[in-house]
């Protein structure tokens, strides 16, 4: 017993890691170090804070968040798996009572333990170096996926804590056998018990490296540090640890001794008494690996690492070559754990992006033990000799030269000479690199080998620090709640917000508040050939949200009977519930959102199997050869322009009574879509050629009378014409269908569905017609131009996806236009230029390219043509309208803010009027905008008519201006006078609001209405 004691008191150090002893780098190094550390776990608190509510609530977010207010509330807390541990649940309820309930206390535990986190590395500074140590913190405190989840209401922000909390009370058992280390530990295991299923898997990594790790040193015969810090635990001590995670499990999960079959549900539920009916945590993850949520491939978590923390997994790599040799205990520790975690999450079937951390945390260990030997080798205090930053500034350019070459191409479609011109470029960048190669093994000619490859890896670690960096801003600010992200997934779109902030608008108004009656929609199960189908509820977020809300009320698949008497001012229902209740809603005007979206997945289509060998190979190699496929890729990986768009999505729509619709200004339901039966009379445009102000029409109809089934025409409308005879064409990518109505709104006829047919549609959206009443369609998912005549009748198509085939390549064409010598100008929007055909799909020419110089584009959209063949095109992302002459020269380009958003609904289009005034949608703003003798103004449109999601646009021969809103499923017909034209007896145009109060301002457009 005296030998045990006195192995206690001594700390036990591996020679073979250590550069100086642990207690003398603590002496040395602990004053002042721990200020770093804590500086930049300051800086992580920060990084997370910061617009931490602005965010919507996520489906599983809004679930923690809601069943931790029913704790804080004092409501009875009975532990679910499906939620996993109770451990969320009460530090949030804790919070809640500290700071109230909101969605930023509601992510303030994930705050406080990623940021927490960042520190941890301080006391591992023996295993790592203190320059090891701080790397490790900085890839903690900025890696896009620990800031992300550091800032997303689940549960691996706090597990980040907990299991590295575990791994530090380990090895500073190991390394100092002081009793704090080892309670640490349990401590953290602790947690993690409470918290998720995931730490019998770490529980299982670390109990397998200490067994294999004494069964070594016993083998070896080698120096027995591990079994003896395996012995000198002793009972007592292992009493107090097994006490600490059990004593936190008892607790938590009985949520204090008030639910005591929240034991049958903490690990595995026995089949004895009341547990026979429950599960537990531990059957519940085995019953999902069943149901494999998310379907992903196997190489998911690899595609996700290196795509968001490449630059711990560089290092990763690095390490296993620079770190200190012989190795250290803790390096095979970190090498195991890596790999351990790496092969448990790939093989397990139910893959979530947030389950990334796992793999990353180990990863950033690791490639920390690459720093402290590398700046070890530094001579200098900047790092590198002169002849070595030369080195490394010519490296860093041949990689920015690299890049360029890798992604230039032929325009698609191009000229001749414009072909030549790419070629000539591909050409120029190919011998710049080649010099600068040249340039590099010529200065680093009296350096060694060692100091070349040096300065190379510094070329490098610049780069994918900056992407790194950059990879985080993007995830976690720009694109939080758009997934355009990998690691956002099926995310609450930013329309949620909105609708709750109108429905608090609503509700404040009528003097109700909280107690306002509101609707909503709680699904249903039918049964159809046999089988159980589903309807979703939209619970979830919502009942976050409306937690205070007492009137609130769920019906299912029917309204409740009292409907009718207009006891219910907003109505929520999901898009897949609306046709049962649709010609109930009598009396009530809605609007289309956004439930959540996600990112469409294209990489699933990668895979013919599983195993490596039956990834689709060609597929990959073909895009990394061909250099268009290159540039997309580039795109993505750069700023996160989707290859292979559209979005995936669910739809829901507001209800909202007609007394209220625009009650305080523009919001729910402010642009119509009324359900049959319910629509007023719409007022009265004026006599063309009279000034009047922009009274707005609605020529939505009933298909009652076209098809006797009921239900509005259109659904989600984007583009539309009008053809010599006054008809008016619209298309919907909703339901696939082209809709032609007359002069007084009526439904003449429509055609189309889904799929890839000839006469069928995958999202059409723009629109043309020409003299001779053939109607060109854009039908953008099915990338090709579509002609028909006046009927509805397919006539011809041309244009194709594919890579290869030029000039008919297309990529997600949005818009087509005619032109007065009868050509057909095409928006090919993802190959960033406009194209030209005959009207019998014969190629004429292509004009523009990527870029924002005149006459090159970013997302063009909108493309219109006026009476005197100029040319007008909507450059979405350059925030501009671009005008060409006949032979496709730059003439004239005007500003428009509020394009430059890179969501899926930011699409607006153009119209130019006979006396060659330009109009344009500005989608995200609800604006159009009217440009006149070079002075940009913005339509007053009147609060109860104004569009929600302005897309398509046309005018008519007598003046007025038709407009899509996509979001009401509507076409609006505005009468608008021109600039500075009388109205009524005070000369003044209601249609019209110039952009500075009055004056001509051709530089731009007010931001605001």
């Amino acid at each position: 017993m005296a030998q045990v004691q006195e192995r206690v008191r001594t700390p036990v150090v591996e020679p073979e890691a250590s550069v100086e002893e642990p207690r003398e780098l603590l002496r040395s190094a602990a004053d002042w170090t721990w200020l770093i550390f804590a500086a930049l776990a300051a800086l992580a608190f920060a990084l997370r804070m910061w617009d931490l509510g602005g965010r919507a609530m996520h489906h599983d977010e809004s679930l923690h968040a809601l069943y931790s207010w029913y704790l804080y509330q004092g409501r009875p807390y009975i532990h679910d798996p499906m939620m996993h541990g109770p451990f969320l649940f009460h530090v949030t309820a804790l919070l809640y009572m500290l700071f109230g309930d909101s969605e930023v206390t509601a992510r303030l535990p994930m705050v406080l333990f990623g940021s927490a986190a960042v520190f941890l590395p301080y006391f591992l500074r023996h295993e790592l170096g203190r320059n090891g140590a701080i790397a490790a913190s900085v890839m903690l405190a900025i890696g896009p996926v620990f800031l992300y989840f550091s800032r997303f209401g689940h549960n691996e922000g706090m597990i980040l804590f907990q299991s590295l909390l575990a791994v530090v009370g380990l090895f500073g058992w190991i390394r100092e056998r002081k009793s704090a280390y080892l309670y640490a530990a349990a401590i953290g295991l602790g947690m993690m018990f409470t918290t998720k299923v995931v730490v019998y898997m770490f529980g299982a990594i670390l109990a397998a490296f200490v067994l294999a790790a004494v069964g070594l040193e016993r083998v070896r015969r080698s120096a027995p540090n591990v079994t003896d810090a395996v012995r000198d635990v002793g009972w007592r001590r292992l009493g107090v640890c097994v006490g600490i995670v059990l004593g936190m499990g008892v607790v938590l999960y009985t949520t204090f001794f008030t639910n005591l079959e929240g034991l049958c549900t903490a690990i595995v539920s026995p089949p004895v008494g009341t547990c026979a009916t429950k599960q537990g945590m531990l059957q519940y993850w085995h019953d999902q690996q069943g149901v494999a949520r998310g379907n992903q491939p196997w190489f998911y978590y690899f595609m996700l690492l290196p795509l968001y923390e490449i630059v711990p997994v560089v290092l990763a790599f690095a390490a296993l070559f620079l770190a200190r040799r012989p190795r250290s205990l803790f390096f095979w520790f970190s090498v195991w754990w890596a790999l351990s975690t790496l092969a448990i999450f790939t093989y397990a079937s139910e893959k979530m992006p947030w389950l990334v951390i796992h793999n990353a945390l180990p990863l950033v260990i690791l490639g920390a033990q690459a720093v402290e030997p590398l700046t070890e080798r530094l001579r200098r205090p900047w790092g590198l000799t002169s002849r070595q930053w030369s080195v490394a500034g010519l490296c860093l350019l041949a990689i920015t030269v690299f890049v360029a070459w890798a992604t230039v191409a032929p325009d698609a479609g191009s000229s001749p000479l414009a072909t030549q011109t790419a070629r000539l470029r591909q050409i120029t960048l190919a011998v710049v690199l080649g010099s600068l190669a040249v340039a590099v093994v010529l200065i680093s000619g009296k350096l060694r080998v060692r100091q070349t490859l040096g300065a190379a890896a510094v070329s490098v670690m610049l780069v994918l620090g900056a992407y790194w960096t950059h990879s985080s801003w993007q995830a976690s600010y720009k694109n939080g709640d758009v997934p355009v992200e990998m690691i956002v997934y099926v995310q609450s779109s930013p329309d949620i917000p909105f609708v709750v902030n109108e429905v608090e608008r609503i509700s404040n108004q009528l003097g109700l508040r909280k107690d306002m009656p509101l609707l909503l929609d709680g699904g249903y199960t039918e049964t159809v050939s046999g089988v159980q189908v589903p309807h979703e509820a939209v619970s979830w977020p919502f009942e976050w949200y409306f937690r205070d809300y007492k009137a609130k009320q769920y019906y299912s698949k029917t309204l409740p009977a009292d409907f009718s008497t207009g006891k219910w001012p907003v109505l929520i229902v999901m898009g897949t519930n609306l046709d049962p209740i649709r010609d109930d809603l009598t009396g009530y005007t809605g609007n289309r959102y956004k439930l959540n979206w996600w990112y469409p997945e294209d990489y699933k289509q990668l895979v013919n199997g599983e195993g490596f060998w039956n990834l689709k190979w060609d597929t990959i190699f073909g895009t990394l050869v061909n250099s268009e496929a290159r540039t997309k890729l580039m795109k993505y990986i750069l700023y996160r322009d989707l290859m292979n768009p559209p979005l995936g999505g669910r739809e829901l729509f507001v209800y909202t009574r007609n007394d209220l619709v625009g009650l305080g200004g523009a919001g729910v339901g402010a642009a119509p879509v009324t359900a049959p039966g319910g629509a007023a009379a719409p007022p009265a445009v004026g006599v063309p050629g009279q000034q009047q102000p922009a009274v707005a029409q609605s020529i939505v109809r009933s298909l009652n009378n076209y098809r006797g089934t009921g239900g509005q025409a259109l659904r989600e409308p984007k583009g539309v014409a009008v053809g010599p005879d006054g008809n008016v064409y619209v298309t919907d990518t909703a339901t696939s269908l082209v809709t032609v109505f007359n002069r007084d709104g009526g439904v003449v006829r429509s055609w189309g569905r889904k799929g890839a047919a000839d006469g069928e549609f995958n999202e059409p959206w723009g629109i043309a017609v020409a003299a001779d009443g053939s109607v060109f369609v854009a039908d953008t998912w099915n990338h090709r131009i579509q002609k028909f005549d006046s009927d509805g009748r397919f006539i011809t198509k041309w244009g194709i996806f594919e890579a290869s085939v030029e000039p008919y390549r297309f990529y997600g064409p949005r818009d087509v236009a005619i032109g007065p010598n009868g050509d057909v100008l095409v928006a090919d929007t993802g190959n960033k230029r406009i194209q030209v055909f005959d009207q019998d799909g014969a190629f004429k020419r292509a004009f523009g390219s990527e870029g924002a110089t005149p006459g090159q584009f970013r997302e063009p959209v909108g493309v219109t043509v006026g009476r005197d063949g100029r040319i007008y095109v909507a450059d979405t992302w350059n925030n501009r309208i671009q005008v060409f002459d006949t032979s496709f020269q730059p003439l004239a380009q005007y500003p428009v803010p509020g394009w430059g958003s890179q969501s899926v609904a930011n699409k607006p289009y153009i119209a130019v009027a006979e006396d060659g005034t330009i109009f344009a949608t500005v989608p995200e703003r609800r604006q159009v905008l009217r440009v006149s003798d070079g002075t940009a103004t913005t339509l007053n449109l009147p609060s109860d008519s104004r569009p929600q999601m302005p897309v398509g646009i046309e005018t008519q021969p007598d003046g007025r201006v038709l407009v899509v809103d996509s979001q009401a499923g509507a076409v609006l017909v505005y009468g608008v006078s021109s600039p500075g034209a009388s109205s009524g007896s005070d000369g003044n145009d209601p249609a019209v609001q110039n952009s500075n109060g009055g004056a001509a301002e051709p530089a731009g457009v007010r931001p605001g209405e």
